[in-house]
């Protein structure tokens, strides 16, 4: 079975002020070796902003919660682990991945 692409996963937001239905939003491989490729960095998804234009709020919040997925599945893959733990233990790891997908504090 094939595997996603590993995190983290990036939000680019390419803004163009002038006319925002042409501003791009996508999800991009953060691995240094994605962020640093001759081409660019890999491009996993894109979100269309156009019916959104200029209030970009709503596909702001989509990006982070997508990019936020590898993530989210590491938390709940060390919570099920871990299920036994405190409720400290727990709180730690998935309060930092929360704000990730809020763009937020947890």
């Amino acid at each position: 079975m094939k595997t996603h692409t590993p995190g983290p996963w990036l939000v680019r937001f390419d803004e163009d002020r002038f006319d925002p239905s042409r501003s791009t939003l996508k999800i991009i491989d953060g691995r240094d070796e994605s962020l640093n490729h001759t081409n660019g960095a890999l491009s996993l998804a894109f979100i269309n902003v156009t019916a959104f234009a200029p209030h970009m709020d709503e596909p702001l919040a989509n990006a982070r919660l997508i990019a936020s997925a590898p993530d989210l599945l590491a938390a709940l893959e060390l919570i099920y682990s871990n299920a036994g733990e405190s409720p400290e233990w727990i709180r730690s790891r998935i309060g930092p991945v929360i704000s990730k997908a809020t763009g937020g504090a947890a």
